[in-house]
Formats: structure tokens, C-alpha cells, sequence
């Protein structure tokens, strides 16, 4: 739901521990082969137990915020991304619960609308939005329908449904791409536990994708003429292919041609560099970001032929 900061310059950590969760594991160059799930096929279990953890987490750190006009992403300070937060789990948890309608016409809208929202936001003290967001999640959460992969909901453009476990995992990658930025403007460690990044990708990021637009997401003067076929691998979660082909992009469980280039990523390094909140050269030469086939030059094309609204 993040606008303008996603595209902004990538920003590197201070350090390398704000890259990655102690747990991961960088994991032999070529992967083992594993079923290939379908898109959105996530346990509705363990994204409400992720989902929880991580709202308490963030909850915590949004309070102890000290310094709400340090910078923290794009032209973003520490205590607009906080705004921004509490404005994601109040739209989103009304989206699920049927109480609001989709806002946008389309996804280019997207950075305007939020940008406007933030700009406007009356009460900005740490306390009290740790407590809109607190509310929020303590509902969303004691709620008891379920977060089943059949139970449609509106997402933000019109005319876009996603099961409501995906508005879940929505809320999950906002929140733990956010964290991140609130704590490195703090000067705090923030961690991204692999097992939680692979639900926000394989739950909401790839699923999302394939309901798009097939050019909203791709930039059209670098893909002119490009085509590639990729497989992009999250590493003990899954994969997808992504076929970009004169400025289109299709996401699916199964190729639809031989594969160029294959892809393998550490879960929060995937999740980081996708929003732009991270570096590619330095999770390569770390080997949390892996490529090869039979053009394995076509790996680190890969970020910059695609673009964040």
C-alpha cells in the first residue's frame, strides 16, 4: 500500500544484520525441485499467527518512536510511515470486513491517494497511533471468520478481488517492510523472520501480481523489446514464473516456456529488494540472491524492468 517511498532509490541498510534474519540460511546454489503450490496457497493458520506476532512487534516499536521527524523512506519521515501504518490496518481490516469499497480506479492512483492521506492525518503522536493500530489489530484478529483462500474480498482498485487471507498477508508485508523502515530511522534492529516474509510474497505480492494489469507493474521503456522467462524461487516456500514480454508480464505456478534465467532468494532479501528498501549488488555477493540458466546475466536485470506505482 506504499506509494511513493517504494519508489524511490533502493536504500541500503546500515548494516548487514538489517538485511537479513539470523535464520536464514543462503542454501546450496541450485535448489532442490519441490511442488509447485498455487498462487495464494497459503496456511490461513500460520498467517494469522504471523500476522499477530508481527502486529505486536510493530505496535511496540511504533510507540517507542523518539525521533518521528528522522527520515526514513523517500520524502517520509519515521512518524509519516507510522501514520501510513495505522492507515493500512484501518483500510485493509475495512476491505476484509465488507465495510468499505475499493478507492481506486487503478493502480497509478495508488501513491497520490496514500500521499494525500498522510499529508492530511490530524493526530501524529506515536502513542495514539499505536493505539488506532493496537485496535485494529486486536479486532481483525478476534475475529472469527475465518481466513480462508475462497473468501473474496475488494482490494484497493476496482474491480480486484482477493481472497481475504491475501488482504492479511497485505497487511503482513506493510507491516514488515515498514518496521523496517520506522527502525532503521530510529536507529534500531528490526529482523524479518524468513517463514513471515514467504507469506507476504507468496500470499499477497505474487497473487496480486497476476490479477494486475499485465503492464501495470513493468516498465515499459526498459522491457521494449525484452523477453525472458523467469523462475523465481523463495527459498522453503515455493516458486513462480514470470514471462515479460514486450512490456507485459505474466505470473504463474507452471512456465509457459522454457525457463531463461532461474532465481533464487532468501524470503525478507526478496521481500526488501521488491519494495526497493534494499541493494541487489550486496545480497549477490552475499549469496542470499542467486541466478543462473541458460542467461544468468538476466537475473539482475530483473528489478530494474520492474517498477512500484
Amino acid at each position: 500500500m506504499s506509494p511513493r517511498p517504494l519508489a524511490c532509490p533502493a536504500t541500503v541498510p546500515r548494516t548487514s544484520q538489517a538485511l537479513q534474519s539470523p535464520h536464514e540460511a543462503i542454501g546450496p546454489r541450485p535448489l532442490p525441485s519441490h511442488p509447485v503450490p498455487e498462487l495464494g496457497d497459503v496456511d490461513p493458520a500460520e498467517v494469522r499467527v504471523a500476522l499477530a506476532t508481527t502486529a505486536a512487534r510493530v505496535i511496540k516499536l511504533v510507540r517507542s518512536i523518539e525521533k518521528p521527524e528522522a527520515p526514513a523512506v523517500g520524502n517520509w519521515n519515521a512518524g509519516d510511515v507510522a501514520v501510513h501504518l495505522a492507515h493500512v490496518w484501518e483500510n485493509l481490516t475495512a476491505l476484509a470486513d465488507a465495510k468499505m469499497e475499493a478507492p481506486l480506479q487503478d493502480i497509478e492512483t495508488l501513491g497520490s491517494l496514500t500521499e494525500a492521506l498522510v499529508t492530511q492525518e490530524g493526530d501524529r503522536t506515536p502513542a495514539a497511533l499505536a493505539d488506532r493500530i493496537a485496535a485494529r489489530a486486536a479486532a481483525f484478529l478476534a475475529d472469527s471468520s475465518p481466513l480462508t483462500r475462497d473468501a473474496p474480498s475488494p482490494w484497493l482498485v476496482q474491480g480486484i478481488v482477493v481472497p481475504r487471507v491475501a488482504l492479511a498477508c497485505h497487511i503482513l508485508s506493510e507491516c514488515l517492510v515498514h518496521g523496517h523502515d520506522i527502525a532503521r530511522a530510529q536507529g534500531v534492529r528490526w529482523t524479518i523472520e524468513p517463514a513471515h516474509a514467504s507469506l507476504a510474497l507468496m500470499g499477497f505480492a505474487f497473487p496480486l501480481l497476476a490479477r494486475l494489469d499485465p503492464r501495470a507493474m513493468v516498465d515499459q521503456q526498459r522491457t521494449a523489446g525484452f523477453e525472458a522467462c523467469y523462475e523465481l524461487s523463495v527459498r522453503g516456500a515455493g516458486h513462480v514464473f514470470l514471462l515479460i514480454s514486450e512490456g507485459a508480464m505474466t505470473v504463474a505456478p507452471q512456465p509457459r516456456r522454457r525457463v531463461d534465467c532461474h532465481v533464487s532468494a532468501a524470503p525478507a532479501t526478496l521481500l526488501l529488494l521488491l519494495f526497493g528498501r534494499i541493494n541487489q549488488w550486496s545480497a549477490i555477493l552475499s549469496g542470499r540472491l542467486l541466478a543462473w540458466g541458460p542467461k544468468p546475466w538476466l537475473g539482475p536485470k530483473l528489478r530494474h524492468v520492474l517498477r512500484n506505482p
